[in-house]
């Protein structure tokens, strides 16, 4: 059995203590007054993410193992790879072999998150304009090669009443993303079943003095969504409002290929993107086209932002494992799995365990 000593940060609590651990947390030992030159919490958890390291969900097997292995090495213990949309050959193609990482006790990958297709084309944003109408068969067919963990659509979308019964059937999170649906088709499915948002504020309708969208659903009667903490997607006061009215808010990355690498042009999707000053836009425009952040920058965002360092890994780990019902996750307790983070008291990485495993030091 190993032991790690530090300041133990939890979603609810704080202390100095020691950690007893094999693939998963044996016990914790609380001390009065212990070792707090470092700094421990739960492994990040990032439900969003496209790429990194020059590597693209897209891509492929290989890809997605480095992606994987680049935010595993920044503290992401949990990854949803994503996809963009795109015709269904090019995703079955791209996720082909992939349940084999997610068997992989030495990999952090989960299951996938499906950013569309099946999203209104009016509200691409950077997504590629190969949007189509939902389709049980594309679900089925993408099933049998791996584990869909969470989806993005649009409800407003031509028979998304009975798509969204059989997805929830399936034990498929939905989240509602790149819609322009309105306040009243949002807040019935809310009122109906445990519906998510994904990168809110950003590609969906929003909210006014007299006009309510999704956003209005969202902020008014939701239990959890995600939000890009980059500081270019979300202003700090929008996160700030967020937080008072989601209890289960969580940030992602949305982190696409170029997300490590040098400024410079990249391609996202099929476009080009031109990434200057840790943003990512669309060639000559303002459009944004996913981050290029990891959770760990992220997690020191949130505590730039003033936020308390309970509420930064309530955000970056606990909430998320409780939207998707990861029990023995996104928190420091006996019998979790052994995936935490090391760090100094000027929030630099020193070590990353998975399952017990040390993975990066």
């Amino acid at each position: 059995m190993n032991s790690i000593k530090g300041k133990i940060i939890n979603y609810n609590e704080s202390f100095n203590g020691e950690i007893f651990f094999s693939n998963k947390i044996e016990k914790i030992h609380k001390e009065d007054k212990g070792e707090d030159n470092f700094i421990i919490i739960p492994g990040y958890i990032d439900l969003h993410c496209h790429g990194g390291a020059g590597f693209d969900t897209m891509q492929g097997y290989d890809s997605i193992k480095k992606m994987s292995d680049f935010h595993l090495i920044n503290g992401t213990t949990t990854l949803l790879p994503t996809t963009w949309t795109s015709k269904f050959d090019h995703i079955k193609k791209a996720l082909h072999g992939v349940s084999k990482l997610v068997e992989d006790t030495t990999n952090n990958i989960e299951g996938i998150h499906l950013e569309g297709p099946f999203i209104n084309p009016n509200k691409l944003g950077a997504q590629p304009a190969l949007t189509q109408l939902p389709s049980n068969e594309f679900i089925e067919n993408i099933l049998q090669i791996v584990n869909i963990k969470v989806i993005t659509l649009a409800p407003e979308i031509e028979g998304m009443n009975e798509f969204i019964k059989f997805l929830i059937s399936k034990k498929i999170q939905v989240q509602f993303g790149h819609t322009l649906a309105d306040f009243k088709t949002s807040n019935e499915y809310l009122s109906k079943y445990p519906i998510g948002f994904t990168h809110l504020y950003n590609a969906m309708s929003g909210h006014t003095s007299r006009e309510s969208g999704v956003l209005s659903s969202a902020l008014l009667n939701g239990k959890y969504a995600e939000i890009i903490c980059d500081k270019n997607h979300v202003s700090r006061e929008a996160i700030k409002i967020a937080h008072k009215c989601i209890p289960g808010l969580y940030a992602v990355s949305d982190a696409i290929s170029s997300t490590g690498l040098a400024d410079g042009m990249y391609n996202f999707a099929g476009v080009v993107v031109e990434k200057k000053n840790n943003k990512v836009c669309l060639q000559d425009s303002n459009i944004l086209a996913g981050s290029a952040i990891t959770m760990h920058e992220t997690f020191k965002n949130l505590i730039d932002m003033n936020f308390s360092f309970e509420e930064a890994v309530r955000m970056t780990s606990y909430n998320a494992s409780k939207y998707l019902k990861l029990d023995n996750l996104g928190a420091l307790e006996k019998n979790y799995l052994s995936n935490f983070i090391v760090m100094d008291k000027n929030l630099n990485l020193l070590k990353i365990f998975l399952n017990g495993e040390l993975v990066s030091e």
